[in-house]
C-alpha cells in the first residue's frame, strides 16, 4: 500500500513538473518573439528616420537649386541619399517578409 501511495505521489510530481516546464517554455518563446518584434520595430524606426532625413536633404537641395536658378550638387546628394534609404528600407521589408514566411512554415 505504501508503495502505491509513493508511486502516485511520484507520478503526480512528475506531471506537475512537466506542466510547469511546458508553461515556462511557452512564456520564454513568447518573450523571445516580443524581443524580436521590438528589434524589428527599432530597425524600422531607424530606417524611417533615415528616409525622412534623406527627403529633407533632397528638399533643401531642390530649394537651393531653385533659389540660385541652377542645379547644384545638393540635389544629386539628396537623390543619392533617398535612393540609399529606399533600398535599405526595401531590403528590410523583404527580410521581414522572409522571416514571416519562415515562422509560418516552422509552426506548421
Amino acid at each position: 500500500m505504501v508503495n502505491i501511495i509513493c508511486a502516485l505521489i511520484t507520478a503526480a510530481a512528475t506531471i506537475i513538473c512537466a506542466v510547469v516546464a511546458a508553461q515556462e517554455n511557452k512564456l520564454l518563446k513568447a518573450k523571445r518573439q516580443e524581443e524580436n518584434l521590438a528589434k524589428k520595430r527599432t530597425e524600422e524606426a531607424k530606417l524611417q528616420m533615415q528616409m525622412i532625413a534623406a527627403n529633407s536633404d533632397l528638399t533643401v537641395g531642390i530649394a537651393l537649386a531653385l533659389q540660385s536658378g541652377r542645379a547644384n550638387g545638393e540635389v544629386e546628394k539628396g537623390l543619392a541619399a533617398v535612393k540609399s534609404a529606399n533600398s535599405k528600407y526595401t531590403k528590410f521589408l523583404e527580410d521581414l517578409a522572409l522571416d514571416t514566411i519562415n515562422q509560418k512554415e516552422e509552426s506548421q
